[in-house]
Formats: C-alpha cells, sequence, structure tokens
C-alpha cells in the first residue's frame, strides 16, 4: 500500500462552494475560493509513510503501485522523486484520467457573482458571462464575453471586455497591458498600455500610460494620457457634461496623487464630523480632540506625500510628441492640458488636433495630420 499526501484538496468541486467562517464567527460569502491556483515549481503531492498496520491516514489516497499520478503540466520533482510538482502557474485538479493536472486558462462558465464569490488566479481567466457589482477579480489576461457591473477588476497583463463596462461610478478596471471594450460608462479605467474603446466612453475617468483611443465619443469624464489621445466622433457633451484631457505626465502617479487626495478630503470631513460633535457639548472632549489630531497627523503625512510625488512626476521627454486628436466634433467646455500649458474650448471645432508649440497649446487640422 503506497500514501499519497495532497497539498490541494483533490475533492475539491468548484459548483459546491460553502461560505467561509471568519475568526469572530461572521461569514464570508465574497472569498469562498473558486479555484486552486498554483505556481510554477510548487509541490502538488508526496509519497507519504504508511502507518504500522499498513493503512494510509486520513486524508491521504491508496496507491497500489508506487508511480505518482503525473497529469499535463506536472513533473516528478528532480530534487525529491517522491513529489510531483506544477510545471506551469494555473489551477490543479484530478482529471478524467484521475492523473493530477494543472490547467493554464480558466474557464469560468457563467458569471462571476455572488455565488462564485472574488476569484484571484495566477493564469489566464476568461468569463464567458458578466462580472457583477460587488465582485473582485484578479488574473493575468483576462477576457470577458458580458458587462462587467460595479466591480474591481485587475488584469496582470491586456483585459478584453466584449460586452462593455457599466461602473455605476465605482467600478474600477485595471491592466497592465493593453484595456479593451467596448464601451465604458461611469467607470475608472487604468492601463499601463494603451486604452481602446470601441464605442463611446462616458462619464469615465481614464489613466494610460500608452496611447488612449475612442471611436466614438468621449464626454463627462476625464483622461490622463502620457502623449497621444484619439477621439472618433466626438469630445465632449456641452457644458452639462464637461470633459478634460491631460497629457504631458505620467498618469499612474497623477492616479496616487488623485488617491491620495481623495484619502485627505475624508479626513478633512472626519475632523469636521469630530468638531460638530464637540461644539455640541459633548462629554468626552478628550477622547474626540486626540481623534482629531490623529486625522491631522495622517493629513500631514499625506500631504508629504503628495508633495513628493508632485516632485518625482517628470513631464513626458518631448512635450512637442504629444497629440490630442479629434476627427468629429470638439464641443464647447472641453478643457485640455498638455504639460502646464492649458486651454479651454469655447466654440465649437471639427476635425482638429491639439498640440504643444512655444509653451502654448495650438490648434490644427485635420485630425491625423502629424500622426506618426
Amino acid at each position: 500500500m503506497h500514501c499519497l499526501k495532497h497539498y490541494f484538496d483533490p475533492e475539491f468541486d468548484y459548483t459546491d462552494l460553502k461560505p467561509v467562517e471568519k475568526n469572530d464567527g461572521s461569514v464570508d460569502y465574497y472569498n469562498m475560493g473558486y479555484v486552486q491556483s498554483v505556481i510554477i515549481g510548487q509541490v502538488l503531492a508526496q509519497w507519504e509513510k504508511p502507518a504500522e498496520d499498513g493503512s494510509c491516514g486520513l486524508g491521504l489516497r491508496h496507491f497500489a503501485k508506487r508511480v505518482l499520478p503525473r497529469g499535463p503540466n506536472t513533473k516528478v520533482n528532480p530534487e525529491n522523486p517522491d513529489q510531483l510538482i506544477a510545471t506551469r502557474n494555473g489551477y490543479v485538479y484530478y482529471n478524467e484520467d484521475d492523473l493530477i493536472t494543472v490547467k493554464e486558462l480558466l474557464n469560468v462558465r457563467g458569471d462571476v457573482s455572488i455565488s462564485t464569490g472574488n476569484i484571484f488566479f495566477v493564469g489566464d481567466m476568461v468569463v464567458h458571462g458578466a462580472i457583477k457589482s460587488g465582485l473582485d477579480v484578479k488574473a493575468n489576461n483576462i477576457n470577458v464575453k458580458g458587462v462587467i457591473e460595479q466591480a474591481n477588476v485587475h488584469a496582470a497583463g491586456f483585459l478584453k471586455c466584449n460586452g462593455g463596462i457599466k461602473g455605476n461610478s465605482k467600478g474600477f478596471v485595471e491592466s497592465k497591458g493593453t484595456l479593451r471594450t467596448s464601451f465604458s460608462e461611469n467607470a475608472t479605467l487604468v492601463s499601463s498600455g494603451n486604452i481602446i474603446i470601441d464605442k463611446n466612453c462616458m462619464h469615465t475617468v481614464v489613466y494610460s500610460e500608452g496611447k488612449f483611443a475612442v471611436k466614438g465619443r468621449f464626454a463627462g469624464g476625464k483622461c490622463y494620457s502620457d502623449k497621444i489621445v484619439f477621439i472618433g466622433e466626438q469630445l465632449g457633451g456641452g457644458l452639462s457634461a464637461p470633459s478634460q484631457v491631460v497629457v504631458g505626465y505620467n498618469p499612474i502617479i497623477l492616479l496616487q496623487i488623485d488617491k491620495i487626495s481623495t484619502q485627505i478630503s475624508i479626513l478633512e470631513d472626519d475632523i469636521r464630523k469630530l468638531q460638530k460633535i464637540m461644539s455640541n457639548g459633548a462629554s468626552t472632549t478628550a477622547e474626540f480632540t486626540q481623534k482629531i489630531e490623529k486625522c491631522e497627523m495622517k493629513i500631514r503625512f499625506l500631504r508629504n506625500k503628495k508633495k513628493q510625488l508632485w516632485g518625482k512626476i517628470q513631464q513626458t521627454e518631448r512635450l512637442e510628441n504629444c497629440r490630442i486628436m479629434i476627427q468629429g466634433v470638439v464641443k464647447p467646455g472641453v478643457e485640455i492640458s498638455i504639460g502646464p500649458a492649458y486651454m479651454q474650448v469655447d466654440e465649437p471645432l471639427e476635425n482638429v488636433f491639439f498640440y504643444y508649440e512655444n509653451n502654448e497649446i495650438k490648434v490644427g487640422s485635420p485630425a491625423l495630420k502629424s500622426y506618426n
């Protein structure tokens, strides 16, 4: 009798997930371990000695022959022949031939929802449905067939969303590679590469270290891009939907600065609430004073950090290479910034590009004249 110890749950069933009970007794309905991720070189299973009576201990599997059940993307550890290790990043399971297997691509055959919980995976993922509101998803390359709702989605590689993004003002979608979606509404998009919107981008904040391109309309939002912005049909939506485009600075550092500004605003609001309670004659004035002092200390720290980031941020090497190109119409009220230069559009423009020259923003036509 040969006994095999597993470093994963061989009986795992992703269709029968159970909420996890926390240490405080509460139940976590969002992190139910949808997938068993493993990385290259990780030990998956190992032979163990049987008990004195020849039986295998609790949790060990019995094998008639001492042959590791090696399936795809696994191998015997060259440093320890009793161990089976992973040769790829992915998820581990027993396949139909009863062999331990690591699969690199995770297919979620429906929605990422409360029934799946959050999904964190080391490999590539295809979501054949939607990513529902309130869920977190992290993987390498991510392909979403449905809609991304008010969710937090992070891709270490590229991210593609066929169904579009409806963020409800809190959706946050980030990728290290290219981010491409059919449309975006009320969301924040962040990419260390290019961001491409096949239709419209409305009321969305965009941070793109590469090129930012919208084939339809961009209105009611802000765009921070390194050098190149292209809008196909329309930039801005009139004074009721102000739009801002900023190029010439590192957008990821600008994102960090914006996050710090938000934290400072929250702390300042907390101070005002505490001061209001104190002004109403609270008997625990000393306690509130201490809380205010802690908030003020955090604000000083954050302001100093923000100042350091502003000192760190660098303009694009050549602002003269920056281009904001609109083949369609630019509506009045649109704000354009290239490095330190600023312009507000006062009248409709069509088929133009904005560029930097002699410390000013100038307007040229046609839109694609200087595109490289």
